[in-house]
């Protein structure tokens, strides 16, 4: 037997759902993310669902790495909306590298709503200083 809203469950669901009334706010979610470190780079692996790799933006100031994604629910009429689960909104994450990269050889790949991205690392510049007789 299928479950049917009262009358009080489907005011409070239209209430919710019924976006020329609510504020639009926009969420913001913490994606999954694993990173991996070897000798030559980093490595991020990030779940980034239903992000399109257009809506994608990664940037690098200083020592933060930026990672962000937006999520669009596509306008599709179905008819009334019953139950409405899936909310739009941005994807972000925020990481200090320790390390200094190479951001001109960097590579970023989306696939399947997971990015990848490279991050190779800078050897740091070693200078023997001589000391000077007076």
């Amino acid at each position: 037997m299928m479950n049917t809203l009262t009358k009080e469950n489907k005011q409070i669901l239209d209430e919710k759902t019924d976006v020329k009334e609510s504020k639009t706010q926009v969420r913001v979610y913490s994606p999954n993310v694993d990173v991996y470190e070897s000798e030559t780079s980093l490595f991020f692996r990030v779940e980034m669902p239903g992000v399109d790799e257009t809506s994608v933006e990664i940037s690098i100031e200083k020592d933060q790495l930026h990672l962000e994604g937006k999520f669009h629910i596509p306008g599709i009429d179905r008819g009334q909306v019953r139950l409405a689960e899936y909310k739009e909104g941005n994807y972000s994450r925020k990481f200090t590298i320790g390390k200094a990269v190479d951001t001109e050889k960097a590579v970023a790949k989306m696939k399947n709503g997971i990015l990848e991205l490279t991050l190779p690392k800078i050897e740091p510049k070693k200078t023997k200083i001589e000391i000077q007789n007076s």
